[in-house]
Order: structure tokens, then sequence, then C-alpha cells
């Protein structure tokens, strides 16, 4: 599992039983972070896993460093998809769109998940997680962890992702 601190800040491997799970997951990625990591993975060979899950891309909105563009976020996570693709073999990538957020990010994050989605490599699986978490364009109240930012999940949050990425893992190390 790769991603930013919403990858991270669960026990997948309790969640993932059937599944032997690596989570190289780092809370305030954002998709240069993820990339210079892709560039050096001296300790990591993607090619070694059955598949691979992506959240990436929360972090791209909001930092003052970046606050990027919903179409540059966009194209740069179907950019990583494709360097992805090309090292990790016979893996299945799995890329998740970004989650929702406050209502101020949800235009952007739209904007993203629409390229996304769009413009993926035709290997990648796709996970609109957006209908299971969201809620008039924000992350619905009951899956947002207290923690004073607007994109963390609850324990609530964690089993609705799972809810819809589960059945799509099985299927994916069902068929290998």
């Amino acid at each position: 599992m790769l991603g930013d601190s919403i990858t991270h800040g669960t026990d997948w491997t309790e969640r993932l039983p059937f599944l032997e799970i690596t989570n190289r997951a780092i809370p305030g990625y954002n998709t240069d972070d993820l990339l210079d990591q892709l560039d050096n993975l001296d300790n990591i060979d993607l090619a070694s896993f059955d598949l691979i899950s992506l959240l990436i891309g929360t972090n791209d909105f909001g930092d003052p460093r970046f606050d990027r563009a919903g179409d540059d976020v966009g194209k740069r996570i179907c950019d990583l998809s494709a360097l992805m693709v090309r090292s990790c073999g016979p893996a299945q990538l799995i890329v998740n769109s970004i989650l929702p957020r406050g209502h101020h990010f949800s235009d952007r994050i739209h904007a993203a998940n629409t390229i996304i989605q769009a413009s993926l490599p035709d290997a990648v699986i796709y996970l609109d997680c957006w209908p299971a978490l969201s809620l008039a364009n924000s992350l619905r109240p009951e899956f947002l962890l207290e923690d004073g930012f607007d994109v963390h999940l609850s324990e609530a949050g964690y089993d609705a992702w799972q809810s819809i990425l589960e059945p799509v893992m099985i299927g994916v190390v069902g068929g290998k």
C-alpha cells in the first residue's frame, strides 16, 4: 500500500488478514514525495507484490508550498501510475480516487479525480471512493477523525473505504 497519512492511519494487516500487507504510506506525502520514493526504490521491489493500492493527492491541496490545481494533481497521479505500471511487473495497481475533505477543496478534488479516471493506463483499476465516503461534497462527518484536519478518517471511515476496496482486492488475488 502506498500513499499518505490516510493510508498510513490504520492497520491494514488486521483489516485484510487474507493478504500479506506492506504499508509504505508516509504521513504528509504528496505526489512529489511519492515520485521521489519511486525513483529510489532500492529497498522495495514493486514486481514482488500481487497488487498495489495507491491513494495520494490530498496533500497537494491546501499546503501553501503547493496548493495545486485539480487538473495538475490528476495529471501527476496518472504520470505516477504509468511509472508504477512499468515498474510493478505482474502486480495489479489499484488507484483510489482522492477522498473527499472540506467543501473548499471539492471542486479541485473532483477535477483531479475526473482526470485520473479518464487518463489512467488501461492496466490500472480505478476505485471511485467518493460515493462511499462523501456527503454534500465533503467527507461524511461520521467518517472524519476529530484531529483538527479535514481529511483523516475515523474507524467508521476506514470501514467504509475497506467495504469498497476489499472486494476489488479479493477479485485481484482470487484471479491469480
